[in-house]
């Protein structure tokens, strides 16, 4: 397979009551913007799951992307339900999923992973990452990187086949892979900083001013490197496309 055939879905979780948070732009559309440069001449669907989208048929593409959300893994809502099973369903057909944040999330307690609260509450703004592992798809060698986080909610604990290749200060298990063709990492390479002050002013009502403070300093201050995830993200999609071939 040519790079020029490749075919994402992207699987937006975010509830339509949160679409018009950053503009009307939709986390979908940013992954889109974020991947289409590696990409040019591929093909990117967007199903929003949390309006109960999804594709029909799991062969009619060739790799998988999870969204953030502001909903937690634990909720009850059934669509929450329905794409953990479709990841199930995806990775049985062996095809290449990639998890951000609540994707992340999601994949690991799918796997038998545990996510529960932050123990030092929310992280919002950009943190600096090492990367402790390089991975055949990450040509780039580089040993940190900076990310944009909104959550309040991390994996603790890894599914019993996951390989953490990255980690924070305060998170051993920021980024991790399961075989060859699961990538899941908790930080946002699709949002700009305007979308985390926009992020900040939506979420203010339920944050005490410490966080609130120490939000808007860690985002004023913040960087996202987020051209290296885009190129490690579709690298990795391609290594899988390439793998398959053989």
């Amino acid at each position: 397979m040519n790079n020029h055939s490749i075919s994402i879905a992207i699987l937006d979780s975010v509830p339509k009551m949160h679409w018009n948070d950053d503009n009307g732009i939709t986390d979908g559309e940013k992954f889109v913007s974020l991947l289409e440069p590696e990409n040019a001449s591929g093909k990117f669907d967007i199903f929003y799951v949390s309006e109960y989208q999804f594709p029909e048929n799991i062969e009619s593409y060739d790799g998988y992307l999870l969204t953030g959300s502001p909903v937690s893994v634990h909720d009850k809502d059934e669509w929450i339900k329905m794409l953990s099973e479709f990841v199930g369903k995806v990775h049985k057909k062996n095809k290449p999923i990639v998890g951000v944040c609540f994707g992340h999330q999601l994949i690991a307690k799918h796997f038998g992973g545990v996510v529960e609260s932050n123990e030092k509450g929310w992280m919002i703004g950009s943190f600096s990452l090492n990367i402790s592992k390089k991975l055949p798809w990450m040509k780039k060698k580089i040993t940190t990187t900076d990310l944009f986080h909104f959550n309040k909610e991390r994996v603790t604990k890894l599914p019993k086949d996951a390989l953490s290749f990255a980690s924070s200060e305060d998170y051993p298990y920021y980024a991790y892979t399961i075989g060859d063709n699961i990538l899941c990492l908790q930080g946002h390479p699709e949002q700009p900083k305007r979308a985390m002050y926009k992020f900040l002013e939506v979420t203010r009502p339920i944050l005490s001013e410490k966080d609130i403070k120490k939000a808007n300093t860690c985002i004023d201050i913040g960087k996202s490197d987020s051209s290296i995830w885009s190129k490690w993200i579709m690298d990795f999609f391609k290594s899988n496309f390439s793998n398959a071939e053989k």
